[in-house]
C-alpha cells in the first residue's frame, strides 16, 4: 500500500511538473500573439478620402442639373476634363428650338454624395439625388444614381468619367 501511495504521489507530483511547464509555454506563446496583434494594428492603413473631389462634384452637379431653358457650359466647365465637357449636351433640348412659349426648367433635390475607393490623384463618388424637371409648368421627379470618377488636375478636382442612370 505504501508503494501505490509513493507511486501516486510521483505520478501527480510530475503531472503538476509537467502543467507548471505547459503553462510557462502558453503565456509566452498568448505574449507573442498579442505583440504580433499591436504590429499589425499599427500596419492598418486608414483609406483617406478626398474631401475636395467632393466639393468639385456637387460644384459639377448642381451646375449641370440646375438650370431654366437649357444647362450652362460655364456653369461646369471648370469642374470637368475637356473628355467630359465634349461629351456633356448644352444646346437646346430636341424638337423645341425656336419655341419661344416653352420652358424647361431642371434642378436637384435631396443630394447625398458617398466616397468610394481613392488613391492619392483620383477618388471614386456615388450621388444620389432627385432631378425635378419642370416642362411648361408640368413637373416630374426622376431619381438619379450617377458614380463619377473625379482627378486631380493642377491641384483642382475635375470629374474625368461619369455615368449616370434615372428612373
Amino acid at each position: 500500500m505504501k508503494k501505490q501511495l509513493i507511486a501516486g504521489c510521483i505520478l501527480a507530483g510530475a503531472l503538476v511538473v509537467y502543467l507548471l511547464v505547459q503553462n510557462s509555454h502558453l503565456k509566452n506563446e498568448n505574449q507573442i500573439l498579442i505583440e504580433e496583434s499591436h504590429a499589425e494594428d499599427q500596419d492598418i492603413v486608414v483609406p483617406s478620402f478626398h474631401e475636395e473631389a467632393k466639393t468639385s462634384a456637387q460644384a459639377f452637379i448642381e451646375g449641370f442639373f440646375d438650370y431654366e431653358n437649357q444647362p450652362v457650359k460655364e456653369n461646369v466647365e471648370s469642374y470637368v476634363t475637356q473628355e467630359v465637357l465634349s461629351q456633356l449636351q448644352f444646346n437646346n433640348h430636341e424638337g423645341i428650338e425656336g419655341k419661344k412659349d416653352l420652358h424647361v426648367s431642371s434642378n436637384i433635390e435631396d443630394l447625398s454624395i458617398y466616397f468610394g475607393q481613392s488613391l492619392d490623384d483620383r477618388q471614386e463618388l456615388l450621388v444620389l439625388f432627385t432631378n425635378r424637371i419642370s416642362f411648361n409648368d408640368v413637373d416630374s421627379r426622376a431619381q438619379t444614381i450617377m458614380k463619377l470618377n473625379m482627378i486631380e488636375q493642377e491641384g483642382n478636382w475635375k470629374v474625368h468619367e461619369f455615368s449616370f442612370t434615372q428612373y
